[in-house]
């Protein structure tokens, strides 16, 4: 049983593995990693931060945002803002993001960022649960939703709009964006002291962000992350990813996840830059604009990606679906050899006229400079990663978790291994548990569970070993593969367990599937929830007389036989009990708005369950 909380912040174990990295390494702080950036990289007057302002990507330097994290912690220091004080922001990537997340840390404070997406109820809750005594948001939406809940914030001091609030009411001092940033730059002179000795005092272990968990079961939990947790990771990753200060990331993830985070103090500690998407929409288009070298994404993006290329080749002439063909086909024969340490001279030549033909002219879908693809936040399909690897990126799959500040693991750059998301990183240690659940320990691993402290002990015992809730196996050379999560496990009323996510891969590999949700748990067969291609389908509807309309099509019974056949024969080679025997057709994609997917896109099983049971039930008449 564990001692009630009196300290939010109080756990049950010492973090051993992080202070032993931090003796190790002197840049252990996020504000000594942003520093580094103008000690080592000289990039003060480097491009660090652009996103698109009338129609045209406009970049501020190091030195601009500095000045502007300085003027943030002095406002916060002039309103009486200390040590360990929480600010609360919902917002979209933009360069006031940064600020406030560097800013509130050279005050010594903690960052609680929120998903821009986020309901009112879930505003007020983590604004609520973190103490946030300051809450900054990024749209006149999010301010709303803040008022909207003020008096269930008996914490909350001060809301900072990113616009002109204008004459919004409110209980709390509003300041615009503007106002809040001259109240800092008017006092700098009186607190810039008081911010040199803030930043000196922070040390690896004090928390500097409460990041919630985006909860597909159950309330948000606020993982309590640390300096040293992401400054490990960061610094870690920073020569195995070979980043680079000519490098520009274009970042579309919300940066309220910690893969996307980590990115950005990745980028940050080389004195590289980041351009931000205008929208996920529009990520193909501000590609071609920036010209990205690197690009961290979830596998959704590189789904999509790969859909719209082989649609593309599938309505082309006969010739250039060959010429198509036989390039991916060299690419992967190159790849593979690669790989082995056994290019030889003919498959170069054959591949450099394969590339100059082909290839090349999928990088410049790109932008034409990618060197690195990072994906993570879930399991990348196998023939998505073959894909990718064939056409000649370099596409590195990793895995971790909000809890690990993120990462746990990831694919050598240079010998990547499909369908394994890599080899643990430096200073982490991983073992597989009896029941398959990976564990984890080291410097990345968080402090706990803000204010909850049998949730921390359910998640970490005593010997600092983070139970993941993920189940996995090493393979001989040291490649961990992910099965599926513990809890999403399906156990049949037969006793057999079966891990939905690689059926749902598989079944998703197929071009008129778009989605698949699988179900089955305590029932006598596998079922799965099916969101059809619907753009695919438009000869099907042709020849078979029907109207191309997704609502009816999602009811008719034609359309439901001839895509069952689909799933069979993609099932083909799974077990009896694991093979799909029922679906049903869904007539929109699942989708984070509508509230079925996380930020991260992963399907919120619960959520979905409770939308379509009238559906799944149909899919069970003797239940």
């Amino acid at each position: 049983m564990s001692n009630p909380v009196t300290n939010p912040m109080e756990t049950h174990y010492v973090p051993t593995p992080l202070i032993e990295w931090a003796q190790r390494n002197p840049t252990s702080t996020l504000p000594k990693l942003f520093r580094q950036a103008f000690e080592r990289h000289n990039a003060a007057n480097r491009n660090y931060l652009g996103c698109k302002i009338n129609g045209v990507y406009r970049f501020e330097t190091y030195q601009q945002i500095r000045d502007k994290v300085e003027n943030f912690a002095s406002a916060l220091i002039e309103l009486g803002f200390q040590s360990k004080d929480r600010v609360g922001q919902i917002s979209n990537n933009r360069p006031e993001w940064v600020i406030t997340d560097m800013g509130t840390m050279h005050a010594g404070g903690i960052h609680a960022p929120l998903y821009p997406t986020l309901a009112g109820e879930a505003i007020e809750y983590i604004l609520r649960d973190s103490g946030a005594r300051i809450a900054v948001c990024a749209t006149p939406r999010h301010l709303e939703a803040v008022l909207a809940c003020e008096k269930e914030l008996p914490t909350l001091e001060h809301i900072v709009c990113m616009f002109d609030p204008g004459s919004a009411e409110s209980s709390r001092k509003l300041w615009s964006w503007d106002a809040f940033l001259q109240l800092g730059a008017d006092n700098l002179s009186r607190h810039k002291a008081e911010i040199e000795k803030r930043v000196e005092a922070t040390v690896s272990t004090d928390v500097c962000g409460l990041v919630y968990t985006s909860g597909t079961t159950g309330e948000p939990k606020g993982a309590m992350l640390m300096h040293g947790n992401f400054c490990s990771n960061a610094l870690t990753a920073v020569p195995l990813l070979e980043f680079k200060t000519d490098d520009l990331e274009l970042s579309f993830l919300p940066l309220c996840h910690v893969f996307e985070r980590v990115a950005y103090y990745c980028v940050t500690s080389v004195g590289a830059s980041i351009a931000y998407a205008e929208s996920v929409d529009t990520v193909g288009a501000n590609m071609k604009e920036v010209r990205p070298t690197v690009m961290p994404s979830v596998p959704r993006l590189f789904e999509k990606i790969y859909a719209r290329i082989t649609d593309k080749v599938k309505s082309g002439s006969l010739p250039k679906r060959k010429l198509f063909a036989w390039a991916m086909s060299v690419g992967q024969k190159h790849q593979q050899a690669k790989m082995a340490g056994k290019l030889n001279p003919v498959l170069k030549l054959e591949y450099a006229m394969a590339h100059k033909l082909v290839l090349s002219k999928l990088h410049q879908e790109t932008g034409g400079r990618i060197r690195l693809f990072c994906s993570g936040g879930a399991p990348l399909r196998k023939d998505v990663g073959e894909f990718f690897l064939s056409a000649g990126f370099v596409l590195t799959e990793g895995y971790g978790l909000t809890e690990t500040s993120p990462v746990i693991t990831f694919n050598p750059l240079h010998r990547p291994k499909n369908g394994t998301v890599g080899k643990v990183i430096p200073d982490v240690k991983v073992k597989i548990a009896e029941d398959g659940e990976i564990l984890c320990q080291g410097p990345n691993v968080m402090l706990g569970y803000f204010g909850k402290a049998q949730a921390t002990r359910d998640a970490i015992d005593d010997d600092g070993w983070f139970h993941t809730g993920d189940i996995g196996m090493m393979d001989d050379e040291g490649y961990l593969a992910i099965t599926d999560r513990k809890k999403d496990l399906l156990v049949m009323s037969n006793g057999k367990n079966v891990a939905p996510q690689p059926i749902e891969q598989l079944v998703q590999s197929s071009p008129l599937i778009e989605q698949c949700v699988v179900l089955g748990d305590n029932k006598k067969f596998i079922s799965a929830l099916i969101v059809p291609t619907y753009a695919n389908l438009k000869d099907w509807c042709a020849q078979n007389g029907v109207a191309h309309d997704p609502r009816a099509l999602a009811e008719d019974p034609k359309l439901k036989e001839y895509l069952q056949s689909e799933v069979n024969r993609i099932c083909a080679d799974l077990s009896a009990y694991e093979k799909v025997k029922a679906i049903a057709l869904l007539p929109a994609e699942l989708t984070l708005e509508n509230g079925e997917m996380t930020p991260t896109l992963k399907v919120k099983r619960k959520v979905v369950n409770q939308k379509y049971a009238a559906k799944i039930a149909s899919l069970y008449p003797e239940d």
